[in-house]
């Protein structure tokens, strides 16, 4: 059993996001001195602060890159709808030739080189060059180029509520692994320190050995408790590597890259005083929301469309073209022909009645989706007040507990240094004074995740960096 025991490793990054926020809040109270902190050295300029992970994140991480990329694949293919609008022009040319009776007589008459007295019933060969221009216009179709107009819009403010989700959840992330690096570099520091206390105590045990003065059992006492220090230190080494290499993935870095982080960070976090009233921003600003709006409008756009399956199409068509004969072009030899044409389904096998069916059932799966959306986002941001009001308590209860550990530990070690109480005694009681303290930072950090996370449950906590 040592100071940095297995089961508080064993516990990895939940605990290990804890002491260094202790620290730092203790630094910053003037609870205690930067030179009571031991290794930890307030940030400098060339540290990365919170606030610069997270605005690096924005820029660099793969998954809001991805996200970003999706809206401006939604924005050009909302720009393709104007040519729903437009007519089609299309240039064409054709070579031809042959005997056929019908043929020759078009082409002759389109080229005005039809010779008197023709045999139609074998009127020779013919060589034709046309060249010309294809007009369509599509003037009605139930509204169906409309209504998919106003689906690509309901696209585009999907994949951007899709964005902001993803950088919501991505920035809580860095949050929580930002402290997670602190947190396991301070566990190396305490790892180290207990190697190097409990070897001070073997030597002067082993001093005090020579001299009759302690029992053999308390050297292998010792020796028993540095081996677990040392794989203490090991451990702790392996999960700062660890949580390293995953914070900087999440900021888009190489995982090899080395980065400091500074201790003091500011995050800006407010919100309302109860949850109702953060319901009521959360139901206007949570990406969720805005996702499930759209599945409604684009759910009702869908019914429209089915619905246009019953109105007939009218087209526009135009043509004009050159006909001439062995590439040479006569003159009056140009023609145009323009139609205007109406086709209505009459009878299409009862799938257009089905395109009605389902269309309706996807409206009332998209209502229910808003419902169920609803009931989730509730639940949220209550269970994250929730959430921090008991670290809060926590935080209260766990700074008594560390007050109650210092003072026993003052009293132990008095006690030990005058000879009354043993290694294993003082030892003890040192362990109970850290794992008060690890309590208590863990409430601490619970706490200020607790902050972050009712902003994430408001869907605001990506745009409070973006406007900082």
């Amino acid at each position: 059993m040592s100071i940095f025991n297995g089961q508080i490793m064993g516990k990895k990054i939940a605990e290990i996001l804890t002491l260094s926020l202790f620290i730092y809040s203790a630094v910053s109270a003037g609870t205690i001195t930067e030179a009571e902190t031991g290794s930890i050295k307030l940030s400098d300029s060339n540290l990365m602060a919170i606030e610069d992970a997270i605005k690096t994140t924005l820029i660099q991480n793969p998954d809001i890159g991805i996200a970003r990329e999706g809206v401006k694949i939604a924005e050009e293919a909302l720009k393709q709808t104007d040519a729903f609008f437009r007519p089609r022009v299309t240039l064409f040319s054709e070579v031809s030739t042959g005997d056929a009776p019908s043929a020759y007589l078009f082409k002759t008459i389109d080229q005005r080189t039809l010779p008197p007295n023709t045999n139609f019933n074998d009127p020779g060969t013919f060589t034709n060059l046309e060249t010309g221009v294809n007009v369509n216009f599509n003037v009605y179709k139930g509204g169906i180029d409309s209504l998919n107009t106003r689906v690509a819009q309901s696209d585009v403010r999907e994949k951007r509520s899709i964005t902001y989700q993803t950088e919501n959840i991505i920035i809580s992330s860095v949050i929580k692994l930002f402290f997670s690096v602190l947190k396991a570099q301070e566990y190396v520091e305490i790892a180290r320190q207990s190697v190097e206390t409990i070897q001070e105590q073997l030597r002067i045990m082993n001093v005090r050995f020579q001299g009759g003065g302690v029992l053999k059992s308390d050297i292998l006492s010792l020796e028993v408790r540095l081996a677990d220090a040392k794989k203490d230190l090991v451990q702790s080494q392996n999960l700062y590597t660890t949580t390293i290499t995953a914070f900087n993935t999440l900021l888009g870095n190489r995982p090899e890259d080395e980065i400091e982080l500074a201790r003091n960070c500011e995050c800006p976090v407010t919100f309302p005083d109860t949850y109702k009233e953060a319901v009521v921003i959360a139901m206007e600003k949570r990406p969720e929301i805005v996702q499930s709006k759209e599945m409604i409008q684009k759910a009702r756009l869908a019914l429209k469309k089915a619905d246009a399956g019953y109105l007939p199409s009218v087209d526009l068509n135009g043509r004009w073209y050159i006909g001439s004969d062995a590439l040479k072009v006569n003159g009056g030899s140009d023609n145009y022909t323009a139609a205007l044409t109406m086709n209505w389904d009459i009878y299409t096998g009862n799938s257009t009645r089905s395109d009605v069916v389902m269309a309706k059932h996807g409206l009332a799966l998209a209502l229910k989706n808003f419902e169920k959306t609803e009931l989730m986002i509730h639940q949220d941001v209550r269970q994250a007040y929730l959430n921090h009001d008991d670290a809060l308590q926590r935080l209260d209860v766990a700074g008594k507990s560390v007050d109650m550990a210092d003072e026993s530990l003052m009293l132990v070690k008095q006690r030990y240094e005058g000879g009354s109480d043993g290694i294993t005694r003082y030892l003890e009681t040192e362990l109970a004074r850290n794992r008060a303290m690890i309590n208590k930072a863990a409430a601490f950090y619970d706490e200020k995740i607790a902050l972050s996370d009712i902003a994430k449950s408001m869907g605001i906590l990506s745009t409070i960096w973006k406007d900082k």
